[in-house]
């Protein structure tokens, strides 16, 4: 048993929401809206119990990855004959925020049942699931679906490699490019994309501080090509195609 390693994934904001609902009796209804249930307030304790949840995540579920939150609200409506429990939470991280969202959902309704066991005998936890999700791969990959791409390269498994990841997102290899990748090879760029190799080499020191000389260069040269130079080393293309492939298709 292992956790999925994030270590190539972005820090991006991130944002899920959960929702989840509980039965319980008209009667029950009545004494959690007049305040008078043997425990008191349901309502802002459910809310507590739910940012409570959130936040410990990391500790009631084993492959959950400890993250920070940003922001974490749990909101609850109480109907004739049921709650209804609503969450969010946000945050820069490598991975999202489903499971703490859910999370706070659960516990909430878990303290609803838990304050109004007493009383009623006849709660179901009738749903929770996941309402929205984003800031992941999924919101800003690009596939390369009919993109013509070529890879020069003296060394031939690094040439398949590159070739395997781009055939992967969809491109077409061929001569006359749209995307040249090049590796372990001197290439001139006409125009560099300094912020994007700004973010690159933020990302190759992490992975690998020894290799800080061998930078991963993108821009394009003098007919408009988009050019990908990468060190001739395995390591440093799999770090570019598996942390950064997914944002080609957004260059060209």
């Amino acid at each position: 048993m292992r956790t999925i390693d994030v270590g190539g994934k972005f820090d991006t904001l991130r944002r899920a929401s959960a929702y989840g609902r509980i039965r319980l009796s008209p009667d029950t209804i009545k004494l959690i809206r007049d305040k008078k249930l043997p425990k008191g307030d349901l309502i802002e304790a459910t809310k507590l119990t739910g940012i409570f949840g959130a936040k410990r995540t990391g500790e009631i579920l084993p492959f959950c990855h400890p993250i920070s939150l940003d922001f974490v609200e749990v909101g609850v409506k109480v109907n004739d004959n049921s709650i209804e429990v609503f969450s969010t939470v946000s945050g820069i991280a490598r991975t999202g925020y489903e499971m703490e969202a859910l999370t706070a959902v659960s516990t909430a309704l878990l303290n609803v049942y838990d304050m109004c066991k007493g009383v009623d005998d006849s709660m179901v936890i009738e749903e929770i699931r996941l309402t929205e999700k984003s800031g992941g791969k999924s919101d800003w990959k690009r596939d390369l679906s009919g993109v013509k791409v070529n890879v020069l390269s003296q060394k031939e498994e690094l040439k398949k490699l590159a070739l395997s990841y781009l055939i992967e997102l969809g491109a077409q290899e061929s001569k006359d490019a749209q995307v040249l990748v090049v590796i372990g090879e001197p290439f001139n760029i006409e125009e560099e994309l300094k912020a994007l190799e700004c973010v690159i080499a933020l990302y190759d020191f992490r992975n690998s501080p020894n290799l800080i000389g061998e930078e991963i260069k993108v821009g394009r040269d003098d007919k408009g090509t988009l050019v990908i130079l990468l060190p001739g080393r395995e390591e440093k293309v799999r770090l570019f195609f598996e942390t950064f492939g997914g944002i080609i298709g957004s260059l060209l």
